[in-house]
């Protein structure tokens, strides 16, 4: 618990570094238009969409920690519905984007060791504990949708998403590896 502890603690001093900031700024603007570009997703149902709006939050919690992605995944919700509202508002959305965020920086933040392994059970996690029950759970409240179909509809689509998110996310850490700028020193 102490570790887990620290990891937040050093998450949050990480945000008073320039560097820092200026990469959660990158990554809640990449978040945002990922989101809009709905339709460079694939969609397995019309309420089960695998798109890209994640990444930007994988990124910035491995890069920052925790605590930036929280506050990626929760603003980038927020702005988004700002922007572009799709219906009312509704903080579930929001708390899902900031458990994503939150388990993303606990998993893959100062994490080198055995980072695949990491990242796929970090993947399982947020899919199957936060994405199914969460999700459906909204999807529940705001439109009446029965909960366990909407738990089979978001299964099926987090089984295909699990995959693509685990090589993009482990592909992009790859890259990021590469550019000075976006390591600490």
């Amino acid at each position: 618990m102490n570790k887990l502890f620290a990891k937040f603690s050093r998450s949050a001093q990480e945000l008073t570094n320039i560097r820092s900031i200026s990469v959660c700024a990158m990554m809640l603007a990449l978040r945002v238009v990922l989101g809009y570009f709905s339709n460079i997703s694939l969609s397995i149902t019309p309420n089960a969409k695998v798109g890209f709006a994640f990444l930007p939050i994988a990124l910035a919690a491995m890069l920052c920690g925790p605590v930036a992605g929280m506050i990626v995944g929760g603003l980038g919700d927020v702005i988004s519905f700002i922007l572009m509202p799709m219906g009312g508002y509704f903080f579930g959305w929001t708390l899902n984007g900031i458990l994503v965020g939150m388990l993303y920086g606990i998993f893959l933040y100062e994490n080198k060791d055995k980072f695949l392994l990491k990242l796929i059970l970090c993947e399982f996690l947020i899919n199957f504990a936060v994405e199914v029950p969460l999700g459906s759970l909204w999807l529940m409240i705001q439109y009446s949708k029965a909960f366990w179909i909407m738990a089979g509809t978001r299964s099926l689509k987090c089984i295909i998403a699990l995959p693509i998110e685990v090589l993009l996310v482990y592909f992009f850490e790859k890259v990021t590896r590469r550019i000075p700028h976006l390591r600490k020193k």
